[in-house]
């Protein structure tokens, strides 16, 4: 192999393992603004395409490596007679830098808009799912509530069975829980039914918890429910995390009440 040939060898494995480079410092700003932010842009398929590309990339970076030692030692052995000067271009590393921002810049652009859609369009076929079993399921959804009237620990269980039915109609659907309005020492108070705490154990009385709002979001939704006034239904959802909240008021002739549709993804989690 002439030396000419191994130049070009050394060259393009050097450029080679700059491009590498530049993948793993992109890599590292995304893991960066992905954990200091909180947000979750990938579910656990596309974390372990991208691992095993990032372990792909290693492999790749060592090889490079290995050849371009390797084509170098070999030329410093051709050349005894002769030094290579080799004149530095000017402003190629500013430039480097300038691309790699900019790449940087507009990957963290393509993140935080990639994962404000995908949860706009998550909220909105989870609710178009949910509006098309309530619709199916009207007796239901009046038989809850006529139970949530008497408070006994038998109606709150049947409740909790027609609140699972209805979460199973659809694969889609996530949890789904019933508030309504109670009292404690006179005070009102809002508590929650959900299946899972009555299956545990078919003897124990089914006692709802407590459910905890959040102010200024929807506590004053609930107040504003429960007190008689008219609302429509709130969905919510965080962009630094992954949760999703649907709120659908419902009105019956025994009580009225609210269908909470709520979903917490930890897959592919940063820094967890």
């Amino acid at each position: 192999m002439n030396s000419a040939t191994k130049i070009q060898i050394a060259r393009g494995t050097l450029s080679l393992l700059v491009v590498v480079a530049s993948i793993f410092l992109l890599g590292v700003v995304v893991l960066v603004v992905c954990a200091g932010l909180q947000i979750d842009p990938f579910r656990e398929t596309t974390t372990s395409v991208l691992l095993a590309a990032f372990m792909g990339l290693i492999g790749v970076a060592v090889v490079l490596v290995l050849l371009n030692v390797a084509t170098n030692i070999s030329l410093i052995a051709d050349v005894q007679t002769k030094a290579l000067l080799v004149e530095p271009v000017q402003g190629t590393l500013g430039k480097w830098l300038w691309i790699a921002t900019a790449i940087a810049i507009l990957a963290v652009g393509l993140i935080l808009a990639g994962t404000y859609l995908s949860k706009e369009r998550y909220v909105k076929v989870v609710r178009a799912q949910a509006d098309e079993v309530l619709r199916e399921n009207g007796g239901a959804l009046e038989e809850i509530s006529q139970l949530l009237t008497s408070g006994k620990p038998d109606d709150f269980k049947r409740v909790a069975r027609i609140e699972q039915y209805l979460e199973e109609q659809r694969s889609g659907l996530p949890q789904l829980s019933i508030i309504f309005q109670g009292k404690f020492n006179e005070r009102p108070t809002f508590y929650s039914v959900y299946g899972a705490g009555y299956f545990a154990d078919e003897k124990t009385e089914y006692v709802p918890p407590y459910f905890s709002c959040t102010p200024k979001q929807d506590c004053e939704y609930l107040k504003q429910f429960f007190s008689g006034e008219k609302v429509d239904a709130l969905e919510k959802y965080h962009l630094r995390d992954d949760q999703f909240y649907i709120y659908i008021p419902y009105v019956g002739k025994g009580s009225r009440y609210v269908l909470l549709f709520q979903r917490q993804n930890r897959y592919g989690k940063f820094g967890s």
